[in-house]
């Protein structure tokens, strides 16, 4: 299984709010990657982060709309082939995460490997990560450490080392 979280053009595009420079080296690889998964008929999942109302006292709504759709270097892809989930905050909410437990229980069971990619490592991907070891605890979780992105260099490596700590398996482009 894959989960690709938060590909948007918050944080992919230049004129995001919060663009990170570092998607640029790992846009075409998370695109391989979520091909691969099709091709091989793996399970995709992703996240789609919507801004709550608050952010509107900081912005415009036009401004939060673009941020909130997926870059469309991924966007056919995923809707073509994903199974969207939406969060409004870091992590994907308790309602959210009861529906993948039962929609992906026996997946998971048979195939325990969960692998995830995108942005921002220190942030969405790392709060995605708890949720989802926590309803499939006996998954293993990966983070393709060269598939995933922050605004933040030294809090991406950070990161890493917290999840290698805790029973995540960091791999590379080529999935060790």
């Amino acid at each position: 299984m894959l989960i690709a979280i938060d590909l948007q053009n918050d944080i992919f595009d230049e004129n995001g709010t919060g663009y990170a420079e570092s998607t640029k080296e790992v846009r075409d690889g998370i695109e391989a990657r979520i091909r691969q998964a099709i091709d091989e008929g793996e399970s995709v999942l992703y996240t789609r982060n919507l801004y709550p109302e608050f952010e509107q006292e900081k912005r415009s709504l036009e401004s939060i709309r673009f941020d909130e759709e997926i870059f469309p270097q991924f966007r056919q892809l995923l809707e073509d082939h994903g199974d969207e989930y939406v969060k409004t905050f870091y992590g994907i909410p308790p309602e959210e995460a009861r529906k993948i437990q039962k929609k992906y229980g026996d997946e998971v069971e048979t195939n325990r490997t969960v692998e995830f990619v995108g942005a921002e490592t220190n942030v969405c991907v790392l709060a995605n990560i708890m949720v989802i070891q926590n309803i499939f605890p006996q998954a293993d979780i990966t983070l393709n450490k060269d598939l995933s992105a922050s605004t933040d260099r030294a809090l991406h490596d950070k990161t890493i080392d917290v999840l290698s700590n805790m029973n995540v398996f960091i791999i590379g482009k080529g999935g060790k």
